[in-house]
């Protein structure tokens, strides 16, 4: 059993927490873990899906602004699409080469 759950269920094993010392009592933590009420189990039709209920982790803020990030990783994309491009390519005349072109 992880800490987290035996933490959830008040077992007392290891009451310490790992960070600062403090006792460690259950508390959920973005992607990783979450108390889920009956109420939202029933609302999901009893699925228990962790990423129905555990959500994401929290995402750092980098400073940076969104479009700036977009605009660099749109680019980085069509870069690696172009070099995708040239290995298909290559793989395609590879493939014609010992007889298994189209």
């Amino acid at each position: 059993m992880t800490p987290e759950t035996k933490y959830w269920r008040g077992d007392s094993l290891d009451r310490h927490s790992r960070e600062n010392g403090n006792p460690a009592l259950y508390q959920d933590i973005p992607g990783f873990c979450k108390a889920a009420k009956l109420d939202d189990i029933r609302k999901h039709g009893h699925v228990f899906t962790l990423g129905r209920y555990v959500g994401p982790e929290a995402a750092e803020d980098d400073g940076k602004p969104f479009d700036e990030k977009m605009k660099r990783l749109a680019a980085m994309l069509r870069e690696q699409q172009a070099e995708g491009a040239k290995v298909d390519t290559v793989i395609a005349a590879n493939l014609k080469e010992i007889g298994y072109g189209g």
